[in-house]
């Protein structure tokens, strides 16, 4: 049996000072529980002190990795390199910043227990028990970006976006073994192979909040996203999503 249950996935670029308080928390979090987890940090390739500020973590807690790419890939690319270097039963990816809370893992989990190979994180679903806090060019970028997503590549998901989703070891290793994307759309991308591999996704209201120092860009991720759906496309038509 794996001996690990739970991996957790950051992507950080350039996160000496968003880093450290959610990292924080997270181990808080999991040192509460009963079961073996790692927590693996993709470097991609920052210029600051984000691995030394890892590495200060790591020497309390064995459970902390590191991985340090050689230049900056993209947090697509980071993503991918710390699922498929992951050995957890669940698989989760969350953005440095914190803005979702990882309390809120709680309620992805109870979705891959209902059922679910894909539990995804949404700012869009309305719930009583949620509040999100986004700032204007959030959402801007969001509708924006829904629009097209729904028009050209995936139905039924109101926001592909959210950088919290959890993922079964399985549904982990075919669909990131299969990611082309290197920038923000391979949230789509990975979302297009849940679909075409025919697992379940369950998209799931969470707490969140904006926080200070997005490297998200208005116009240029905008475009950015809108060429990477025709990549997905041009990928798919060509097979380079076969197995």
């Amino acid at each position: 049996m794996n001996s690990v249950s739970l991996s957790i996935i950051i992507p950080a670029y350039n996160e000496e000072k968003r880093l450290p308080p959610y990292l924080a928390s997270v181990l808080e979090y999991l040192e509460h529980g009963d079961r073996p987890y790692e927590v693996i940090i993709v470097d991609d390739g920052s210029h600051d002190a984000t691995a030394e500020v890892v590495a200060r973590f790591m020497q309390e807690n064995t459970r902390v990795k590191l991985i340090r790419l050689p230049g900056n890939r993209g947090k697509g690319y980071a993503v991918k390199t710390g699922m498929l270097r992951a050995s957890g039963n669940l698989r989760l990816f969350t953005d440095a910043d914190g803005a979702t809370p990882i309390t809120e893992l709680e309620r992805l989990q109870k979705a891959i227990a209902d059922g679910a190979d894909v539990a995804i994180a949404s700012r869009a679903m309305k719930d009583d028990s949620c509040l999100v806090n986004a700032h204007l060019h959030r959402k801007v970028i969001g509708r924006i970006f829904h629009f097209i997503v729904t028009a050209l590549m995936v139905q039924g998901i109101r926001d592909t976006q959210c950088g919290f989703k959890l993922f079964t070891a399985d549904a982990a290793e075919t669909v990131f073994s299969l990611q082309r994307i290197d920038d923000f759309g391979f949230d789509v991308e990975a979302l297009y192979l849940c679909k075409h591999n025919d697992y379940r996704i369950a998209e799931v209201p969470v707490n969140w909040t904006d926080i200070a120092g997005s490297k998200v860009s208005l116009v240029r991720d905008s475009l950015r996203m809108f060429t990477d759906i025709f990549r997905i496309r041009f990928f798919d038509l060509t097979g380079a999503y076969r197995h």
